[in-house]
C-alpha cells in the first residue's frame, strides 16, 4: 500500500510528488541515504544563511549610532572652567573646550574655520573685522547667543580685575555690536594674526553681568559652567577636602551643529600620572589626557588601549629673569648654560625619544621657521671657555666664583615628571662646568600665582604653547602678568621687528623679519630652547571615530568630539554603488 503510495505518479499525471508521499519517502530509504539526505540539507541551510548574510552585508553600511559614555582620567583639579581664566591649567582648558564655542576653531587640520560666527569680512586696511554671527545658537539653559555676549565677553578680557593671560591679545582692540548678530572689531594697526586670537570661548552675559569683576574667581560659574557647547554640566563630586573628584557632562541636545554621538563623557581627577596609568590600565577609566612617556608601559597592560600620537605646536625651552639673578645679565654666561646642556640625553630620558630638538621659538611649518639659526650644541668645552673669559674662575670645590661671589642659580620647573626628570639632566651638566644649581619643584596648582604671574624665579623650564605671531612672547610690552615673556627680556631691536611684521601682509617680508628676529634672540640667549614634545593620547578601541592628529593646544584633542561614537547601526540600501 506504501510502495503504491509513493510511486504511484501515474494517476492525473503527476510529476511532483505529494506531501503525503514525500512523508512516506524516508521508510524506503537506507541509513546511508538518509544521512546523505541530512548532510545536504545541512549544506543547503548553511548556504541558504550565509547568502542572506552576504546579502545583509552587501547592502547595509555600518554607521555611528547615538549612545554610549566615555570617560577620561584626568591628572590635577579643575580650578576655573573658564576660557578666560584658564590659561594656566591644562584641566581647566579641556573641560572649558567642550562647553564653550569661539566666534572661530581650529579644524583637524589646524586651519582657522568658523564656530559662532557666520560670515567674515575683512577692510583692505586690515584695521576693521566685520563678524555675522549665527542666529540659531543657544546657550545651556536655552537663551539665545547674541552679539551681546561677544561684546561683554571682550571687555572682561580687557578689564585688568580678571587678570586674564588673553589680554595680550586684546587689550587694544576695540569691539562695537552693530546689531543683535553683526559687530566689529577695530584695530589701530593691521595684525596678520589677528584671526587667530579670536578661538577664546564665549561668556554668556545675562548670567555673569551681576558678577563683580573684583569677584569673577569666587563665581559657582567656574565650577558649573553654562556655554554653547557640544556638552553641558551634568554634575559633579567632590571629595571631603572640597577637591572635585568626577565630572560629568551631558550631551547638548540643542546643539547647532551635528550634535554629538556620546550621551555622557565623565571625568575623573587624579593627582600624579602614576595613579592615572594604573586606572587605565585596570579599566577604570577608559582614556588618559595626554600619556608621559615614563607612564607608557604601564598603560600598554591593557590590551583594549590604542595610542594615538598627536602632534602640538608647543615648545620646552629655559627662560632666564636677570631681574632675580644678577648673573644671568651677562651673555656669555646664558650662552656658555647653553652650550652646557645636553638635549639628546633630555630627549631620550626625559621622552624617550618622543620629541625633536628645536634651537629657536618658531617651529618647522610655521611662518619665520629658521633651519639655519645659530645653535648651541651640547659642548662643555665651549661653555667652560665662555665662562672663564668672563671672570668666573673654578673652585677647589668645583664651584666657580669671581672674588668671594659663587655662581649659582636656582633653577625652577612645575611638578611634571618629564619636566623634573629635564631639570635634574641640565643640574648635573651645570654643574659639570662650575655652577652652582637649586632646584625648585612647584606643584601645579601653584604654578601660575606663585611663580608665573609674578616672575618669581631666576631661571624657570616651562613648555609654552605658541602660536603664529611670536610678539606675545617676545615683546617688551609683555614681560609681565597677564603677557607671555617668561624671559622677562627686553630688547629694542625685537620689538621693532615684531611691530613692524604685525603691519605686513606679505609672507615672504614676514618671514625675513621673523628670521632677524630669532638670530638677534640666538645671540643674546634669553631662553634655552630644549625640544618640541609629541603627544600620546590612550583611548579604549571601543571609542571610534577620533581622527585628530595635529592640535594647536592639548584640549584641541576634543575637536572633533560630535565624530566619537561607541554605539553602531547599518543603514540598509538595494544598491552596491551607494556603499
Amino acid at each position: 500500500m506504501d510502495q503504491r503510495l509513493v510511486f504511484n505518479l501515474s494517476k492525473k499525471n503527476k510529476k511532483i510528488p505529494s506531501f503525503a508521499q514525500l512523508r512516506a519517502l524516508p521508510k524506503f530509504l537506507s541509513s546511508a541515504e538518509k544521512k546523505t539526505i541530512n548532510w545536504l540539507t545541512l549544506v543547503i541551510v548553511i548556504c541558504f544563511v550565509l547568502l542572506i548574510g552576504n546579502f545583509y552585508h552587501s547592502h547595509t553600511t555600518l554607521l555611528p549610532a547615538p549612545g554610549g559614555s566615555y570617560t577620561e582620567g584626568l591628572v590635577g583639579t579643575p580650578q576655573f572652567i573658564n576660557p578666560l581664566l584658564a590659561s594656566y591649567n591644562d584641566v581647566d582648558r579641556d573641560l572649558a573646550s567642550l562647553i564653550f564655542n569661539g566666534l572661530l576653531k581650529y579644524n583637524n587640520e589646524g586651519i582657522l574655520v568658523p564656530d559662532l560666527a557666520e560670515q567674515l569680512q575683512i577692510s583692505p586696511d586690515g584695521l576693521i573685522y566685520n563678524f555675522k554671527l549665527r542666529q540659531d545658537v543657544l546657550w545651556h539653559d536655552n537663551k539665545p547667543f547674541t552679539a551681546d555676549d561677544v561684546v561683554f565677553t571682550v571687555a572682561n578680557i580687557q578689564d585688568p580685575s580678571w587678570q586674564s593671560q588673553l589680554k595680550s591679545a586684546l587689550g587694544n582692540v576695540q569691539i562695537e555690536k552693530i546689531d543683535e548678530f553683526t559687530l566689529r572689531f577695530i584695530l589701530k594697526d593691521p595684525l596678520p594674526n589677528f584671526l587667530n586670537s579670536l578661538t577664546f570661548g564665549i561668556l554668556p552675559e545675562h548670567l555673569w553681568l551681576a558678577i563683580p569683576s573684583s569677584n569673577a574667581t569666587l563665581a559657582e560659574l567656574n565650577k558649573k559652567p553654562v556655554g554653547t557647547g557640544p556638552f553641558k554640566f551634568k554634575s559633579l563630586t567632590k571629595d571631603k577636602n572640597g577637591n572635585i573628584r568626577t565630572y560629568i557632562m551631558a550631551r547638548n541636545e540643542n546643539y547647532y551643529m551635528a550634535k554629538p554621538y556620546l550621551e555622557e563623557i565623565s571625568f575623573k581627577f587624579y593627582g600624579d600620572f602614576e595613579t592615572a596609568a594604573k586606572a587605565l590600565a585596570n579599566n577604570n577609566i577608559q582614556g588618559l589626557g595626554l600619556l608621559p612617556k615614563e607612564y607608557l608601559a604601564t598603560a600598554e597592560e591593557n590590551k583594549n588601549i590604542k595610542f594615538y600620537s598627536l602632534s602640538l605646536p608647543q615648545y620646552t625651552a629655559v627662560f632666564f629673569n636677570p631681574t632675580k639673578n644678577e648673573l644671568l645679565k651677562t651673555i656669555k654666561v646664558r650662552q656658555a648654560l647653553a652650550y652646557a646642556i645636553n638635549r639628546q640625553a633630555i630627549l631620550e630620558q626625559s621622552l624617550d625619544q618622543k620629541g625633536v630638538i628645536i634651537n629657536g621659538p618658531i617651529l618647522p611649518g610655521f611662518t619665520g621657521y629658521h633651519p639655519d639659526i645659530k645653535k648651541y650644541s651640547y659642548d662643555p668645552l665651549a661653555a667652560k671657555t665662555l665662562l672663564d673669559e668672563s671672570g668666573w674662575k673654578m673652585g677647589e670645590d668645583g664651584l666657580r666664583r669671581k672674588g668671594e661671589e659663587a655662581l649659582q642659580i636656582t633653577l625652577t620647573t612645575v611638578e611634571k615628571i618629564e619636566y623634573t626628570k629635564a631639570v635634574e639632566i641640565i643640574k648635573q651638566n651645570w654643574e659639570a662646568i662650575g655652577v652652582g644649581v637649586t632646584l625648585e619643584i612647584i606643584a601645579k596648582d601653584r604654578i601660575r600665582t606663585d611663580i608665573i604671574e609674578p616672575r618669581n624665579y631666576q631661571a624657570l623650564l616651562f613648555g609654552e604653547i605658541i602660536k603664529s605671531d611670536p610678539y606675545p612672547f617676545w615683546h617688551s610690552s609683555q614681560t609681565e602678568s597677564p603677557g607671555a615673556n617668561l624671559a622677562v627680556w627686553a630688547n629694542h631691536e625685537v620689538d621693532k621687528v615684531l611691530e613692524e611684521a604685525r603691519l605686513l601682509n606679505d609672507a615672504e617680508e614676514i618671514n625675513k623679519k621673523y628670521v632677524h628676529f630669532q638670530n638677534i634672540l640666538a645671540d643674546n640667549v634669553p631662553a634655552i630652547f630644549l625640544y618640541n614634545p609629541i603627544h600620546i593620547y590612550p583611548v579604549d578601541k571601543k571609542i571610534k571615530g577620533i581622527t585628530t592628529r595635529r592640535i594647536s593646544a592639548p584640549s584641541d584633542r576634543f575637536t572633533r568630539i560630535t565624530d566619537w561614537y561607541v554605539k553602531t547601526k547599518r543603514q540598509f540600501s538595494w544598491s552596491l554603488e551607494e556603499k
